[in-house]
């Protein structure tokens, strides 16, 4: 179980716009601080200005800006937009004998995913950029690491790249 690429990308832009409050952030900005391929952040962007976690401003001094505040914004919120956590509401193979329930396996893994869920609705943004790790999110430099979530690309989606 993990979160897609999509997600993790997602997150990375929140946490990058949470960082810079009040300095709306181009597009070519965000890539740079989020490691995000320019081509590609406007497919993570676009649910998240919907969705009202963030707002566009086009022209001189126009660019992204955190529209909610990450002190009530939690990850799942932002997950969400993006790449819902799929739980299992049924037997994924469609056997017959399984119509009524879920086996022991599914159930499990099931429960796993609504263990996932509850910790990414508790933890908001704010929290993560308090969290006292010794390493700043996005921030490479001698004294910080990178923020990084374990992920793994959504089936169909870009490959993870574990360069950064």
């Amino acid at each position: 179980m993990s979160v897609s690429q999509t997600a993790e990308y997602a997150l990375r832009s929140v946490v990058w716009l949470a960082q810079n409050p009040g300095e709306p952030q181009t597009t070519q900005q965000l890539a740079d601080g989020t490691r995000v391929s320019v081509s590609y952040l406007p497919k993570v962007l676009q649910p998240l200005g919907r969705a009202g976690i963030l707002t566009s401003q086009r022209g001189i001094n126009g660019g992204y800006s955190l529209d909610r505040d990450p002190e009530s914004l939690n990850v799942l919120e932002v997950i969400n937009c993006v790449d819902p956590i799929q739980r299992i509401h049924r037997c994924p193979l469609k056997l017959a004998t399984h119509v009524g329930g879920l086996c022991p396996l599914h159930q499990m893994l099931d429960e796993a995913l609504g263990d996932l869920q509850r910790r990414f609705a508790e933890t908001t943004i704010a929290e993560l950029l308090r969290r006292n790790t010794g390493l700043k999110p996005l921030c490479d430099s001698a004294s910080a690491g990178l923020f990084e979530l374990s992920a793994a690309p959504a089936a169909g989606g870009p490959k993870a790249q574990r360069s950064d």
